[in-house]
């Protein structure tokens, strides 16, 4: 898979909505434009096709500005995917699992951004997505150097710590700049393209990143990963389907809440453990410390905090149901 790289914007862009970008570049494409002061900040979207919010900010800020007060590097990842409306194609790696060590086109892809990027120096990498599930804004990390934790405070007051998996593409920029993944919120809402536009226009117009208040700076570090089994059929509560596995839908509604033990998380008419995987930060299995079977409901053995927990079925059969965190202190 070839990687597009170009100095300037090409004619007309900003005005192409993220299914029309497959056309208008034909494939993923680097784009580097001149600013004012150096270093350039990153900038990365589409990761996920469906997930627009990142590029519909990132050209209406490119759409006002006669010129730019810090140069900027655009990424803009997978056009295939966006022409179709989906997170990624079935033939497909998850563009956002494909920075360290991947194979085929989509490893070919890793590598060309990276030796493109290869020695420039960079202000800071921000990545935007959307999220499935009712979440707060939040920001990803995946080390805790306080410049990193500084460039998320400036998007929320919420960042989770993650560990695994580790070929997300902020990890490509540790120990280089700040590098973070930002969680706008749901595909549709306008207010996430607000999100991102506001966050990418202060780190244009910003000549440093401050330290986070770590007082006020909400962090979270997630323990583990929860999968729905492969081979399980599963449904929702409501959905009226006898599948082995039925979710309890509501766990959605209290993303970044702490569920206490033996809160109920579904049923099951098999052993929990064909039916969800719970794995920790070393792809280890650890279902039978987190649920217990009573009278088929599938119950909490353990007080966790839950997110980005999605009813999207898709989403869940690609990459998982939720991850568990707990919080994490740090000292001022």
């Amino acid at each position: 898979m070839s990687l597009r790289i170009l100095d300037a914007l090409p004619e007309g862009l900003l005005d192409s909505p993220a299914p029309e970008l497959a056309r208008a570049l034909g494939g993923p494409t680097l784009i580097r434009l001149q600013g004012a002061n150096e270093p350039a900040l990153l900038i990365s979207v589409l990761l996920h096709g469906n997930e627009d919010s990142g590029w519909n900010g990132v050209r209406r800020l490119l759409a006002e500005l006669d010129s730019l007060p810090r140069s900027l590097i655009l990424f803009i990842g997978n056009v295939a995917a966006a022409a179709a409306g989906l997170r990624v194609l079935p033939d497909q790696q998850d563009y956002n699992r494909i920075w360290r060590g991947a194979v085929g086109a989509e490893g070919e892809l890793a590598r060309a951004v990276t030796v493109a990027l290869s020695g420039v120096p960079l202000y800071a990498a921000i990545d935007l997505h959307n999220n499935t599930g009712h979440n707060p804004h939040y920001a990803v990390v995946t080390d805790l150097n306080p410049r990193n934790l500084g460039l998320a405070y400036l998007f929320s007051d919420k960042a989770v710590y993650v560990r695994e998996p580790d070929t997300v593409m902020t990890r490509l920029f540790a120990g280089r700049c700040p590098a973070v993944a930002l969680e706008l919120g749901p595909v549709g809402d306008p207010r996430c393209d607000d999100r991102a536009y506001d966050m990418i226009r202060r780190c244009l117009a910003q000549d440093d990143i401050q330290d986070a208040d770590l007082e006020t700076l909400e962090l979270f570090r997630t323990r583990v990963r929860v999968h729905v089994a492969d081979e399980a059929d599963f449904s929702f509560a409501g959905d009226g389907m006898a599948t082995p596995l039925v979710l309890t839908g509501g766990v959605e509604s209290v993303n970044f809440h702490l569920l206490p033990a033996g809160t109920e998380f579904g049923t099951a008419a098999a052993p929990v453990g064909s039916l969800l995987r719970v794995l920790d930060v070393e792809h280890k299995d650890v279902t039978a410390r987190y649920f217990e079977v009573s009278d088929r409901r599938i119950l909490l053995k353990q007080p966790v905090v839950p997110a980005m927990y999605t009813l999207d079925p898709l989403v869940i059969r690609q990459d998982c149901l939720c991850y568990f965190m707990e919080r994490l202190e740090l000292m001022p």
